[in-house]
């Protein structure tokens, strides 16, 4: 069985994260994203990987080259134009062979049992089979309707624009519960034989629609565990902290400190200097005297956080300097960032890589 991972898309809910680099590289404790995908694939002993890749294709390869550090065998297959979701796995066909395979959604955080999903996968002889996840109704989600058996009956996929409605919308009236469309699929190659080429197509939108018409054993299965999209910087927030209070149980890099923290190689934290457990602390950084990091806090690798520093659930990607006597809350910075001594900022923000905080910058919530 191989793995297909979509990792094709600009990430432009991502912005500005994804201007310098593809989303499925964020890192997310101080780890890119993929890699997390590429272990959880090889954990159900899945050790032949293709990516679908489009945006920044060449960043991917050269970070994963033939996936020998990775204990996989890496394959690419790379789209000049973007092909859609369908479009993608069709265009890794040749690479797929056939064999059945797992396709993953390049953005999706999960602990899924995915043995189960293709156990069940083969025992309703499905030609493809969707991985569901119950979520509160409405949801922004593509939505799923089976039979007791669990063949899919239909396919309800929201259009882009109801989707950001139903995002943004933050009091909702819970009217129930929805299966949504976790973005995992067991597929056989058959299924690929109803994709066209040379077109983007939508999985979701077509494929599926176009495979229930036929009468093709589609089928669903919904799982328990931890699942994430992280599409939006609230998500990718969200995944940051599951992954720091151990919600979910994947592997950052480094290890547990006596102090009660993760840190790796080389990171240097001063004794006065306060660091919670659920604080994440990347190679080589340096955390000077008198400096605070509390909450779910990542400090990226080569990173410098100056003395008497406050930093309260703060991403802090790589090579990010931040000044003395600052106060920062709920801030994310990107690659190189700058931040002078003295700066305040309470108010929840993303700062595009190589931003520079002059000294003295104040950027707080006004009172209720």
């Amino acid at each position: 069985m191989k793995g297909i991972i979509i990792a094709g898309g600009a990430g432009t809910r991502l912005r500005p994260l994804t201007y310098t680099r593809p989303k499925p590289l964020i890192p997310v404790v101080n780890r890119p994203f993929l890699e997390y995908q590429v272990a959880w694939l090889r954990k159900y002993g899945i050790d032949e990987v293709i990516f679908c890749t489009n945006y920044m294709s060449d960043a991917i390869a050269a970070h994963f080259g033939d996936g020998s550090n990775f204990g996989v065998r890496m394959q690419y297959a790379i789209e000049t134009t973007p092909l859609g979701t369908a479009g993608a796995i069709k265009n890794a066909q040749k690479l797929a062979g056939n064999d059945t395979f797992v396709v993953l959604n390049g953005d999706v955080l999960t602990d899924f049992d995915l043995d189960s999903i293709v156990k069940f996968h083969r025992e309703m002889g499905s030609i493809s089979t969707l991985t569901l996840k119950e979520v509160p109704s409405p949801s922004p989600y593509g939505v799923i309707d089976t039979d007791h058996t669990g063949r899919v009956l239909e396919f309800r996929e929201p259009t882009e624009s109801i989707k950001k409605a139903l995002a943004s919308a933050t009091h909702l009236e819970t009217t129930g519960v929805d299966y949504i469309n976790a973005g995992i699929y067991i597929m056989e190659p058959e299924a690929l034989e109803h994709i066209p080429t040379g077109r983007a197509v939508s999985v979701e939108r077509e494929t599926y629609p176009l495979l229930l018409q036929q009468g093709a054993p589609v089928y669903a299965t919904a799982r328990e565990g931890f699942w994430l999209d992280i599409g939006r910087p609230a998500q990718y927030r969200q995944a940051t902290n599951a992954i720091l209070t151990r919600e979910i149980a994947v592997d950052p890099p480094g290890a547990w400190d006596v102090a009660g923290y993760w840190s790796e190689e080389g990171a240097e934290v001063n004794p006065t200097a306060h660091i919670a457990p659920t604080v994440h602390i990347g190679k080589n950084a340096r955390v000077h005297s008198g400096a605070s990091v509390t909450g779910n806090s990542v400090i990226g690798k080569n990173c410098r956080v100056g003395t008497s520093t406050t930093l309260t659930d703060v991403i802090l990607e790589a090579n990010v300097l931040v000044g003395d006597g600052c106060h920062l809350e709920g801030v994310i910075l990107d690659d190189g960032c700058h931040v002078e001594d003295d700066v305040i900022i309470n108010v929840p923000s993303v700062y595009a890589a190589g931003t520079v905080l002059r000294k003295g910058t104040r950027i707080v919530s006004s009172p209720d």
